[in-house]
């Protein structure tokens, strides 16, 4: 395999498990709480893979998700939270970009 891997096996299991117990507490939340543990798990997984990441990620990871506990705070104003998770979704597409293919054929 010609990629670094990024995730040792123990934190996989955690990200797993943190998604999985996610997904049964989701049941008795209420739904607006979905993003936030979505975001959790974000904050994370960055965490894990930030000093193992390619330069091309780490510039998102540093940048972006060092935003998501200011989102967090947003969440009772809805429309200002959507904004947010708005903009860390373009940030997430430039960063799908730099990875691509797509980027270096337009240059």
């Amino acid at each position: 395999m010609s990629e670094n891997w990024v995730l040792k096996e123990g934190e996989a299991v955690e990200l797993l498990a943190l998604l999985i117990t996610s997904a049964r507490i989701q049941l008795d939340e209420p739904a607006h709480y979905g993003p936030l543990r979505l975001l959790t798990a974000t904050e994370r997984l960055s965490g894990m893979i930030l000093e193992r990441a390619s330069e091309k990620s780490r510039e998102f990871l540093q940048g972006n998700v060092e935003r998501i506990p200011e989102l967090h705070m947003r969440m009772s104003d809805v429309d200002d939270y959507a904004a947010g998770l708005d903009g860390l979704c373009r940030e997430v597409a430039e960063c799908l970009l730099r990875h691509s293919t797509l980027e270096e054929d337009a240059s």
